[in-house]
């Protein structure tokens, strides 16, 4: 039937070209054009290795890839097809796309008019039924040499049905599949990141326990006030008045009479109503060793970070508390030295490459540290200690904030250790009668290493009040009894 329509229309006009020269004689569909690589590139030695090949177009899918020139997806594909096929549409005759091998040229079919009558399965409303059509009456190509290129079914089954051979297009002969237009936002988005990130320094942050986690805390209850008594005489005899009362001593501190009185009667009891408390900040030391890297490649100016203990304190030296007992005053010299007051040193001068602290760590939830210029590749480190409460409901977390006036926001990153909670009475971790632990504390190792090398800057001694007291200084203070309490 195809053959007989070729021959009806062949004397009618002259043919545009000369079929003969061509290997290779190919109708494709839209969906080629559209959704294809551009037709110049494709694989074409993969159809036919030698060549020439002739690509047409019907009319139907010529306008089919036009109506795709504003199309949001296509329309750039729809328009650079028109211009790949406008010189054959002014000159009427092939124009060639590829030099090859093999080489490849383009051209507009010319189709008779369509006998719909001869085709009662063929819709002339639907598209692919126009385009098989239309091949079928093509004119200059003899039926036998007639071949569609598609990559879908439906014009291929079609076709077949009428004699018309084809070749199913490749999966690899497709284009990219076109992002979404969230994928589109979602790269638009990381490009404008990473163009704001090379405009600003970029810093790391890492922060690790140097314990094993989950660590056990204690909640310690307190002593029961009908037990208080004994302890009380305990610690009391444990430190016996130093007073030097003989008539023939020429340096007697004349008040200490009054201070060890009020060690008695005042520090000792206060010690044994708070002894509770003291180990549950024994036992809630973790050591933490935070960093702060410039890995980017400009300079951080007027750096601020600040680190905030969640459920706990934050600190840069071991707090140690008097356990078995604050020690007895002792008797002052008549010589005793006169020191100067702080404020009479001279204020020391930071460099703006320099870290400051500006809230200090001082066993409280927040510790801030400024420097005006820290320069990329500059690493900073800090050793500090964290005091878990185990009055809160864990985990703990440290929160790293990192801002500076060269950054845009703040940066913010949780370091979490988790814990577990055990109620406990005092008796249960340290014999206060005998001076020893029953259950060593975290970081007994480490305080015990300090204490023989009389690092005492890594400990802070804390009064039965809160204060924290200078282990050298201070007279009432005593640095055998720490010795004593790692031992």
């Amino acid at each position: 039937m195809v053959e007989s329509v070729d021959c009806r229309y062949a004397s009618r006009m002259e043919s545009a070209f000369d079929h003969t020269k061509y290997s290779s004689i190919i109708f494709i569909d839209s969906m080629v054009a559209l959704e294809g690589k551009p037709l110049e590139t494709l694989p074409w030695h993969e159809l036919d290795p030698t060549g020439p090949i002739l690509i047409l177009v019907v009319p139907q899918v010529n306008s089919e890839i036009d109506k795709r020139k504003r199309d949001g997806r296509l329309g750039k594909r729809a328009r650079a097809f028109n211009r790949l096929i406008a010189p054959a549409a002014e000159s009427a005759t092939p124009h060639q796309i590829a030099v090859g091998p093999p080489a490849v040229e383009i051209a507009i079919a010319r189709s008779a008019r369509i006998n719909w009558d001869q085709y009662d399965d063929l819709d002339p409303s639907e598209g692919d039924d126009r385009v098989v059509a239309q091949i079928l009456y093509a004119r200059d190509v003899p039926a036998e040499r007639k071949r569609l290129l598609s990559h879908d079914t439906n014009p291929i089954a079609i076709g077949s049905r009428h004699g018309l051979r084809s070749w199913r297009m490749p999966d690899h002969w497709l284009a990219d599949p076109e992002p979404s237009p969230n994928d589109k936002e979602i790269v638009r988005l990381k490009a404008r990141v990473r163009e704001l990130e090379e405009a600003q320094p970029s810093v790391e942050c890492s922060l690790q326990f140097g314990l094993e986690q989950p660590q056990t805390v204690f909640r310690v209850d307190p002593v029961p006030r009908d037990a208080r008594r004994p302890i009380t005489a305990h610690v009391i005899q444990r430190n016996p008045s130093q007073d030097d009362d003989s008539p023939y001593s020429l340096r007697r501190d004349y008040s200490y009479g009054d201070r060890y009185r009020e060690y008695r009667t005042k520090v000792v009891p206060r010690y044994t109503a708070s002894v509770h408390r003291f180990l549950e900040v024994l036992y809630g030391q973790i050591p933490f060793t935070f960093m702060l890297k410039n890995v980017g490649r400009l300079q951080v100016e007027n750096l601020v970070l600040k680190l905030t203990g969640r459920g706990g304190n934050l600190h840069n030296r071991f707090t140690y508390h008097p356990i078995f007992g604050p020690a007895a005053p002792k008797p002052r010299s008549s010589l005793y030295p006169v020191r100067l007051a702080e404020n009479f040193r001279s204020p020391r001068v930071i460099g703006k490459h320099e870290m400051q602290f500006a809230v200090e760590p001082n066993r409280s939830p927040v510790v801030e540290i400024h420097c005006a210029d820290f320069r990329h590749g500059r690493t900073w480190e800090f050793q500090g200690i964290a005091t878990i409460d185990p009055h809160h409901e864990g985990p703990f977390v440290i929160e790293v904030e990192v801002t500076a006036s060269n950054m845009r926001g703040i940066r913010t990153q949780a370091f979490e250790f988790a814990f577990a909670v055990q109620n406990v009475r005092i008796g249960d971790l340290v014999d206060l009668f005998e001076t020893s632990y029953k259950i060593p504390f975290p970081m007994i190792e480490r305080f015990k290493a300090e204490v023989r090398a009389r690092n005492w800057n890594w400990i802070e001694a804390v009064d039965v009040d809160g204060e924290a007291q200078d282990i050298h200084e201070d007279d009432d203070f005593d640095d055998d009894d720490v010795e004593e309490d790692a031992d």
